[in-house]
C-alpha cells in the first residue's frame, strides 16, 4: 500500500503533501458547518404503543455539509491530505529527543484508528457492520459525490428506507468526533514542525 501512495503522488514530495495536509485542516476550520453545525446533530429514538420504532432527526443545513464534506474527505482518501499517511509519516521522523511528541502522535493514532474503523456507537444491520469508515464511504460515494457506485447507491437507499436510518445517525454521530481528531492533528503537527520536532531526510 505504502509503494501505490508513493507513486501515485511521485510528483509531491513528502514534505509538500505534509503541507497539503495542513493547509487542508485550515480550510477545514473555515468551513461554516465547523463554525455553526458540527455539534447540532440530534436524534430521538420513539415506540409507539405497538413497539414500533420511529426516528426524528435534527440537522444542520444540507449545503454547508456538503461543502464540508467536500473538504473533510480529502482526510480519508488515498492522496496528499490522507491522515493516516501524515501519522505514520510524522510518528517515523520524530527527533529521538521528542518522545512526548512520538507518544502523542501514536495515541492519536490509535485513537483515530478506534474511532475511524471501528466507532464509539456501533451499529450492525443485518451482516453490515456499518462502522463510521463503513458509512462515510456510502455517503461520499453513494449520495454527495457520485462515483459511479450503484450498489453503494443502492445499498443506501435500502439503509435510509428503515424506520431507524442507521446509517445516517452513524455518519452525523462520529463526524464531530473524527473532524476533532484531524484538527488536532494539525495543530500538534504544525506546531512541532514550528519547533524543528522532526527530523526529515534531506532529500525531502
Amino acid at each position: 500500500m505504502t509503494n501505490r501512495r508513493q507513486n501515485k503522488n511521485s510528483a509531491l514530495s513528502d514534505t509538500n503533501r505534509l503541507e497539503i495536509f495542513l493547509s487542508c485542516t485550515e480550510e477545514l476550520k473555515t468551513r461554516p458547518f465547523i463554525l455553526n453545525g458540527l455539534d447540532t446533530f440530534q436524534f430521538q429514538i420513539k415506540f409507539d404503543e405497538a413497539g414500533q420504532p420511529s426516528c426524528e432527526l435534527r440537522e444542520a443545513d444540507e449545503e454547508l455539509f456538503r461543502s464540508f464534506l467536500m473538504t473533510f474527505r480529502k482526510f480519508i482518501m488515498k492522496g496528499d491530505a490522507d491522515i493516516d499517511w501524515v501519522l505514520n509519516f510524522c510518528r517515523k521522523h520524530v527527533k529521538p529527543d521528542q518522545k512526548n511528541l512520538k507518544e502523542t502522535l501514536e495515541e492519536i493514532k490509535e485513537i483515530w484508528k478506534y474511532q475511524y474503523r471501528k466507532g464509539t456507537v456501533q451499529m450492525r444491520v443485518g451482516n453490515v457492520n456499518l462502522s463510521p469508515e463503513y458509512a462515510l464511504d456510502l455517503f461520499i460515494n453513494g449520495q454527495y459525490f457520485h462515483s459511479n457506485d450503484n450498489q453503494k447507491s443502492e445499498q443506501l437507499r435500502k439503509l435510509s428506507e428503515q424506520s431507524i436510518p442507521c446509517a445516517r445517525i452513524q455518519l452525523l454521530w462520529s463526524l464531530p468526533g473524527l473532524t476533532k481528531i484531524i484538527l488536532a492533528t494539525g495543530s500538534i503537527v504544525s506546531k512541532a514542525l514550528k519547533e524543528n520536532a522532526f527530523n526529515f531526510p534531506s532529500q525531502l
